[in-house]
């Protein structure tokens, strides 16, 4: 074999095959599209009219019993959604928390000097795949890593975090996208968890979760994706952050390609089992000290 014959295989073996394995690859993956609903307690659905969720329940697998994280509180418990880890693991205690400003090392660093969020994850598992996170809380981007999303963008309120998400969608096709409304929160807040006010934000919310849904439609993304519905707390009075069952237990959803219909989860389930069940639908694991399992008895087999 001649030196120019060498190189040319060693350039497609090394370039081009990878590459077009890793295309087809992504090609047979569903896409992954999460919507967090800040402080919806799954008494906030029991309470509402919310035809929107509801219609992913009955199409999809559900627990209204999904257990959050203490404190319950927004940034530990989206961090433990983000990573998989509970909070002693991922070491991220408040709502103030910057990755170099931390009070408490997480137990295991990927590249970033925090623990390893889903994003990270694919990153290093499928470097070609393009994610997003969306996000009307504006401190939501503090506990992802920086620079391993496509798009990480805050909106100003939750329509127009809307409207980014669903424009992002429509241009973009992402393998991955996390979506997160905020006014649910704001709702129990101002008002009380259990309020007409907050009532009212959960039936918005539940609107703009349609919104998303028919943009999914629209750029013919429905029938490929999975979509998992999650909150970080609930809420009890006008606040949040101790161990009562209004605070503690939110809901998840799971709806989409491979997905039981219809299908009530009837064992334990946390908010940090939604990061490796993302994992495991695009064939990778996560790292040995997260806390979460893949709630696999929501695939179809």
């Amino acid at each position: 074999m001649n030196t120019t014959k060498f190189f040319v295989l060693i350039f497609l073996f090394f370039c081009i095959i990878p590459g077009l394995y890793a295309e087809k690859l992504s090609k047979s993956l569903p896409n992954i599209l999460v919507i967090g609903i800040d402080g919806l307690g799954a008494h906030g659905i029991k309470m509402s009219k919310a035809p929107v969720l509801n219609e992913l329940m009955r199409k999809g697998a559900w627990s209204l019993e999904a257990r959050t994280v203490m404190p319950s509180v927004s940034g530990p418990a989206w961090s433990s959604i983000l990573t998989g880890a509970t909070v002693e693991r991922h070491g991220i205690g408040n709502n103030g928390w910057k990755v170099d400003q931390k009070i408490l090392e997480p137990v295991f660093k990927g590249d970033h000097n925090m623990f390893p969020t889903i994003f990270g994850e694919i990153r290093k598992n499928l470097p070609q795949a393009v994610t997003g996170a969306i996000y009307h809380w504006g401190d939501f981007g503090n506990f992802i890593e920086r620079g391993v999303c496509d798009l990480s963008k805050p909106g100003s309120d939750e329509d127009t975090t809307t409207k980014l998400a669903c424009d992002f969608l429509a241009e973009k096709a992402p393998l991955f996208t996390f979506i997160q409304l905020d006014n649910v929160d704001h709702g129990g807040h101002h008002g009380g968890y259990r309020s007409d006010e907050y009532r009212k934000s959960v039936e918005k919310a539940d609107s703009l979760v349609g919104v998303i849904i028919n943009q999914l439609k629209k750029a013919g993304l429905y029938e490929k994706t999975v979509i998992f519905i999650v909150a970080d707390h609930g809420g009890i009075g006008t606040g949040h952050g101790g161990s009562t069952p209004d605070e503690i237990v939110v809901p998840l959803m799971i709806c989409g390609k491979g997905i039981k219909k219809g299908y009530e989860i009837n064992h334990p389930v946390f908010v940090y089992d939604l990061a490796p069940t993302v994992a495991s639908l695009l064939g990778f694991h996560l790292n040995d000290w997260v806390s979460g399992k893949p709630i696999m008895d929501a695939f179809v087999k």
